[in-house]
C-alpha cells in the first residue's frame, strides 16, 4: 500500500497544477513562502484519490520556542480522479502554520471549504526529506475530517520554498 501511495505522490498531474495555478497566478506576487505538494487522499474504505495542495504564506513571527510562525494568506486543496476534481479553498483565518527552528519539520492545521460550503478540518505535519537550494523537501502526512465525520488520510511529497518576486527597473520600462 505504501509503495502505491509513494508512486501516486510522485506522479505529476498537469491538469491539477493548471487548475490551481490559475487561481494563484492572477494575484500580485509579493515576497512570501509557498508550501505545495502532490500526493494522495485515502478514504476509510481504502479508496485513494490524487491530491494536490498549495498554501501561500508570509512569516509572521518567531515564537519563544524558536519556531517560525506563518500566516496563511491563501491556498487550495484539490482531490479527485481523472476528470472529477473537488476543489477546496483554504479558509485563511482558520489556519495555524509553524516550522521548527532547524526547518526539519512543520505542523499546519485549518479549514478548507468547497463552493457548496462543505468544510473539512485539515491537519498536516511534514518531516524533512532533503534540504534544497531554495527550500526544503518534506514527506507530509495528515488527515481531513468532514462535517459529517468522514475521514481521509493525506500523504504528500511537498516543497517549502521562499518566493521573492523579480524586481523591475522602472527606468527601462
Amino acid at each position: 500500500m505504501m509503495a502505491a501511495i509513494l508512486s501516486i505522490s510522485a506522479t505529476y498531474s498537469t491538469a491539477f497544477a493548471q487548475e490551481s495555478e490559475v487561481e494563484i497566478r492572477d494575484r500580485p506576487i509579493q515576497p512570501h513562502t509557498i508550501l505545495g505538494g502532490a500526493g494522495a487522499a485515502v478514504g476509510e474504505d481504502d479508496q485513494g484519490w490524487r491530491s494536490f495542495f498549495r498554501l501561500g504564506t508570509v512569516e509572521s513571527q518567531t515564537g519563544d520556542n524558536g519556531h517560525k510562525e506563518y500566516e496563511v494568506k491563501r491556498g487550495i486543496f484539490i482531490v479527485g480522479k481523472q476528470d472529477i476534481r473537488h476543489k477546496y479553498s483554504v479558509v485563511p483565518t482558520s489556519w495555524e502554520f509553524s516550522v521548527s527552528p532547524n526547518e526539519k519539520s512543520f505542523d499546519a492545521s485549518g479549514q478548507v471549504e468547497n463552493e457548496e460550503g462543505k468544510t473539512f478540518d485539515v491537519e498536516i505535519s511534514g518531516n524533512e526529506i532533503s534540504d534544497l537550494q531554495n527550500g526544503t523537501l518534506y514527506y507530509v502526512t495528515g488527515t481531513a475530517v468532514g462535517e459529517d465525520g468522514e475521514v481521509y488520510d493525506l500523504f504528500y511529497i511537498s516543497a517549502l520554498k521562499d518566493r521573492i518576486p523579480p524586481t523591475t527597473n522602472s527606468e527601462t520600462q
